[in-house]
């Protein structure tokens, strides 16, 4: 592929070379060629880095002017180039940077050796429903995300984790926008380490994802940021986290429980991550897998 982009521009030099030997007598005339008169344009543009705006005016000029090339031919090679880098870019061999934070290439997980680690110490732990319950949960999180209804997940996450998603989620309801999240799917879910670090159990879960991903203005509806009809790829890093020591029970499938296992109350949880009966904080990983880490890949 490198002797194919070597003779791309080696014609092209050539081609370069040829057109100035056969222009030179005739650059007088091909200069300052094909005016016309033009109105100014200007538009903004935004992003996940914030607003900007640009503008321009234009007047008796042709499409690129390069005084230094009198215009003509030049204009034309100059434009060859420019879009054979465009197109280089395209086809992936001049790479650009991202400036989404989930747009990460996968990277290779040893998933049997990490179930393995976990099912020496923990032998009821099922990897098939612990990586479809994830899928769920990460579907849940989104739906809660966009709805602005933070509080629907306090059972899942850690202390430290919903403390600062929910302050996030106020600064959304304060700016009064909303970051849309639609055609969620989840392509696969990877169980990619397991340790033990000191008195709590972590396990490492990578997330391979598709949505749309924009945020609109509540009151007019505009789009702020990102695109609606293009759908984005996500690789996502969750790390969940339990008490050293406790064991997945077979009929609650180890996972966040739906009843408080210190009092049997269904589980409605306080924003201190405590059971609203009696008090007992289920959040901390004291009796499943509470998600402590959720970011990029």
């Amino acid at each position: 592929m490198k002797m194919k982009n070597k003779k791309i521009f080696w014609v092209l030099g050539l081609t370069v070379t040829i057109v100035f030997l056969f222009t030179a007598n005739l650059h007088a005339e091909v200069g300052n060629t094909g005016g016309f008169g033009g109105g100014g344009s200007g538009g903004s543009g935004g992003g996940w880095s914030g607003g900007g705006s640009y503008g321009g005016g234009g007047g008796g000029s042709s499409f690129f002017m390069f005084p230094f090339f009198g215009g003509g031919i030049w204009q034309v090679i100059i434009f060859l180039v420019i879009a054979l880098f465009l197109y280089q870019m395209r086809k992936g061999k001049v790479q650009g940077t991202s400036s989404h934070p989930y747009q990460r290439q996968q990277t290779s997980v040893d998933e049997a050796s990490a179930i393995a680690k976990v099912q020496a110490i923990d032998p009821n732990f099922s990897a098939e429903k612990f990586r479809g319950w994830v899928g769920e949960l990460y579907v849940t999180l989104q739906e809660a995300w966009e709805a602005k209804h933070w509080h629907t997940v306090r059972p899942f996450e850690s202390n430290a984790l919903f403390n600062m998603h929910n302050k996030q989620m106020e600064e959304y309801i304060a700016k009064q926008i909303t970051n849309k999240l639609d055609n969620q799917e989840v392509r696969d879910v990877k169980i990619a380490d397991f340790r033990v670090d000191g008195d709590q159990e972590v396990l490492t879960v990578q997330v391979h994802a598709f949505c749309t991903d924009y945020t609109v203005d509540d009151t007019t509806g505009k789009v702020l940021f990102g695109n609606p009809n293009r759908l984005e790829e996500r690789y996502y890093r969750f790390e969940f986290i339990r008490k050293a020591g406790v064991k997945t029970k077979v009929e609650a499938d180890g996972l966040v429980p739906t009843n408080c296992p210190n009092c049997g109350a269904p589980t409605k949880v306080t924003s201190s991550g405590e059971c609203e009966y009696c008090g007992s904080v289920i959040t901390r990983g004291d009796y499943g897998w509470v998600l402590n880490v959720f970011k990029a890949w």
